[in-house]
């Protein structure tokens, strides 16, 4: 039985593809590549991605109240 050494090749070959690419990075929103400095692709990544923190922001802001509400009314009610 002969043994294949395809694998092996095709192994070897991606390790040589990925070793000659050029340092860069990904965007945080789309995942396109960017350079090395860079961290969205364009203007409108960085836009959605400044919307989406403010949003994540304001719901947590939100859940804090919230949260303070739940636990303070209820010791105020029962003190009656």
């Amino acid at each position: 039985m002969q043994k294949s050494y395809l694998p092996t090749i095709i192994n070897l070959s991606l390790v040589i593809a990925l070793t000659k690419m050029a340092p860069h990075k990904h965007c945080i929103v789309c995942g396109n590549t960017v350079g090395e400095e860079e961290s969205f692709c364009d203007e409108v990544c960085e836009s959605k991605y400044k919307s989406v923190q403010r949003r994540q922001q304001l719901l947590f802001v939100v859940f804090i109240v919230l949260l303070a509400l739940i636990i303070i009314v209820p010791m105020f009610v029962t003190q009656k």
